[in-house]
């Protein structure tokens, strides 16, 4: 049969989808670029989907429930109570309690602009309920990575997202967890509504970090995005870490500078702490809203921004015994800068600054309390990780200038 070289009108609906590459991320700016469909084969228009694998006939809504669409109405549709609680319901949309969207549930599908971990969590959730077995993930990048990990901790075969083993190794501690958990939880039958809770999500309650708490784990993801991940949100930097008791996600803006100036520079796969060793002051610009919910213009706030330190363990743990020996005054510093070289600065400025109070403090007592009081400070900055002091060719020169007029007294005039 000859082919004709002129172009074919395409009839409407009949154009079959194109198909992209596993990880592919939808073309930008399409409405609900992530989705969750019900149904097996009817492409999402929205560019991004979930795709769940229908449940049996059986357990499928009365066809009289369903509307001209297909689509099954807002009250017919299965949500677990856990979702319906944690969101506020219009209609077949749900919203966070503070306005913000979460999803929208057409019955066949889920979709939504979130890449938001509880939004996620909520839609694999339903999944559950009304779907049993396969799952195919489309959408953005992160929204299929996050999605496949939620799906296959709920029990969940997952297509459409080609895992690294990184995140393979990841979801095999997270099962780990969790199966360790309730084993804890049958076997002591205490503390069972947060153990089975961390053991399904696999996550760690998410709360911010504590001034000094050091967060001790794998590094998991990291990078700039949307306050947690909602788009209405100012843009800030997320750092992920597996913890021993599930995923940590802490939030800052410094954390992009903590990252890029990281001594030991850290990769994801990584060993790692995080730790906040500093507030600073700073004025942010915050939308002032009406009783509508509109913004009606804008006030300049004072706030303080927390300072971060990324470092590897292996680094962290290095500082643990160097702050440790620096701290023992008993332990000379050719001794100590024998065994750690990086401790020459530090010693150079408590000798620097132990000649300068002794020309100014007359107590012998009060000037060693001084000294002893600038070791404990500087020992603390060597073991959180902060940059240590640098050695100068100068300050070497002052030093064993002072020592030298020390060791040589004036002649008499």
């Amino acid at each position: 049969m000859a082919h004709s070289d002129k172009p074919r009108k395409k009839s409407r609906g009949s154009a079959r989808p194109k198909r992209e590459a596993p990880n592919a991320s939808p073309p930008a700016g399409k409405e609900g670029a992530n989705a969750i469909l019900f149904q097996d084969d009817k492409p999402s228009a929205s560019g991004g989907s979930l795709r769940v694998d229908r449940a049996p006939k059986a357990e499928r809504a009365a066809p009289d429930k369903q509307t001209a669409t297909g689509e099954e109405g807002p009250a017919t549709r299965q949500v677990p109570d856990t979702v319906r609680e944690r969101f506020i319901q219009i209609g077949n949309h749900f919203f966070f309690p503070d306005g913000a969207e979460a999803f929208t549930d057409h019955g066949n599908r889920v979709t939504t602009r979130s890449e938001n971990a509880i939004v996620i969590q909520s839609i694999v959730a339903i999944a559950q309920t009304r779907a049993a077995g396969r799952v195919t993930v489309t959408g953005t990048d992160f929204f299929k990575k996050e999605a496949w990990f939620a799906a296959r901790l709920a029990g969940l075969d997952v297509a459409g997202y080609m895992p690294t083993a990184l995140e393979q190794e990841r979801l095999v501690r997270a099962l780990a967890r969790r199966r360790t958990a309730e084993s804890g939880v049958e076997s002591s039958g205490r503390g069972a509504p947060a153990s089975r809770s961390n053991a399904k999500t696999g996550r760690a309650p998410a709360k911010p970090a504590e001034q000094g708490e050091l967060i001790i784990g794998r590094l998991v993801d990291h990078g700039p995005a949307p306050y947690q991940h909602q788009r209405a949100q100012p843009m800030s930097y997320y750092v992920r870490i597996e913890t021993e008791h599930g995923d940590r996600e802490i939030w800052g803006v410094d954390l992009e500078r903590a990252v890029r100036q990281s001594l030991s520079t850290p990769g994801v796969g990584n060993e790692v702490g995080l730790r906040a060793v500093g507030r600073e002051p700073v004025t942010v610009i915050a939308p002032r809203l009406d009783p509508s919910g509109r913004e009606v213009g804008r006030d300049e706030l004072g706030v303080h921004r927390n300072t971060w330190i990324l470092e590897t363990k292996e680094f962290l743990d290095r500082r643990f015994k160097m702050a440790d020996t620096f701290r023992n005054a008993s332990i000379s510093a050719a001794e100590a800068v024998k065994q750690f070289p990086e401790l020459e600065g530090s010693y150079l400025q408590l000798q620097m600054a132990r000649a300068g109070v002794e020309q100014r403090i007359t107590s012998r007592e009060a000037r060693e309390q001084f000294v002893d009081h600038l070791r404990a400070h500087l020992a603390k900055t060597i073991e959180v990780g902060q940059p240590l002091e640098p050695v100068h060719l100068k300050a070497r020169a002052e030093t064993v200038s002072v020592k030298a007029q020390d060791r040589e007294p004036e002649l008499p005039r």
